[in-house]
Formats: structure tokens, C-alpha cells, sequence
């Protein structure tokens, strides 16, 4: 099997995944179900926790970030 170049796809930062965005998609150590639940801090500074329903996200941010200000759930 040849080995996969990501430099000749010459992508720039905007399209790479984060590590905890890739663990969704590979099933790395520490994540779990399909979906990503970002959970707004700030204007600048937000936190993303790994979700199998959409519908809890809400409820996620409320118990690990009770400060945010909103939520959006991506993929599940």
C-alpha cells in the first residue's frame, strides 16, 4: 500500500480537523458517538464535547460549561 501525502494536497489550516474532530470520525481514544456539540464560551473561545443525540447537547454545555452562551451540534 503506498503511502498518502498530505502535502500534495496542499491544504491550509482552515481545512484540517482539530484532534477531538478527528476522533469522531476515527473512533480515537476518548470519543464516543457521531455527533459534535460546540458549546460557545465567549466571542473568542468555545469547547466541543463528542454527542450520540443532538438533543442533549444543551444539556452537555449546561453541565460541563455552565457559563456558555449557546450551543450548535454538528453530525449526529
Amino acid at each position: 500500500m503506498k503511502k498518502l501525502s498530505l502535502k500534495n494536497l496542499k491544504l491550509e489550516a482552515t481545512d484540517m480537523l482539530q484532534r477531538n474532530q478527528l476522533k469522531t470520525v476515527f473512533g480515537g481514544y476518548g470519543g464516543y458517538g457521531n455527533g459534535l456539540c460546540t458549546c460557545k464560551l465567549s466571542p473568542t473561545r468555545s469547547a466541543e464535547t463528542n454527542t450520540d443525540d443532538c438533543n442533549k447537547c444543551g444539556d452537555l454545555c449546561d453541565q460541563n460549561y455552565p457559563l456558555y452562551t449557546s450551543w450548535i451540534c454538528t453530525g449526529a
